[in-house]
């Protein structure tokens, strides 16, 4: 079995199913969704690069489409969790972005593997769907106090009869 395609499922499945427990509010929804980006950012780092650079993609493209994955996992990992640095890596990842966009407007010939397109895809699924818990009333339902008695009149508006 190509062990790929097996991490980028991994990585859906284990994403996604932390998403439905961050909106369920139950137990685990954060260490589901650290194992799917983890797994995420294993496909990424083990071989995005390899399959980049064997259809041909230039160096430096390729060190741009990698780092800009990284960083963007890592910041929507730091974001959703509440960790400190969080803005700094969304910014980087932002710029990155930019770059890389910038990068294959420029590019004559624009080569890029099937792996980057599955990671892509997998990586904006989840971010879409970390996005949709935005969406979704957070916590059990509470209902305003409701005063049970009407208030007494003040001292001054008692009739003395």
């Amino acid at each position: 079995m190509n062990s790929k395609k097996v991490l980028n499922g991994a990585a859906l499945l284990l994403g996604l199913l932390g998403v439905y427990f961050k909106v369920e509010w139950w137990r685990g929804a954060d260490v589901l969704i650290l194992l799917g980006f983890g797994a995420l950012l294993v496909s990424v780092l083990g071989f995005t690069a390899r399959a980049n650079a064997e259809v041909g993609t230039s160096e430096l493209l390729n060190y741009v489409m990698v780092a800009t994955l990284t960083v963007g996992i890592l910041g929507v990992v730091f974001k959703f969790l509440h960790w400190p640095g969080s803005g700094v890596l969304v910014l980087a990842a932002n710029a990155l972005l930019l770059v890389l966009a910038l990068m294959l407007i420029a590019a004559k010939k624009t080569l890029f593997s099937h792996q980057f397109v599955t990671v892509l895809a997998v990586f904006f699924c989840l971010v879409i769907a970390l996005f949709s818990t935005a969406f979704v009333q957070h916590g059990p339902l509470r209902s305003a106090p409701v005063a049970l008695a009407m208030p007494l009149p003040a001292p001054s508006d008692w009739d003395p009869e």
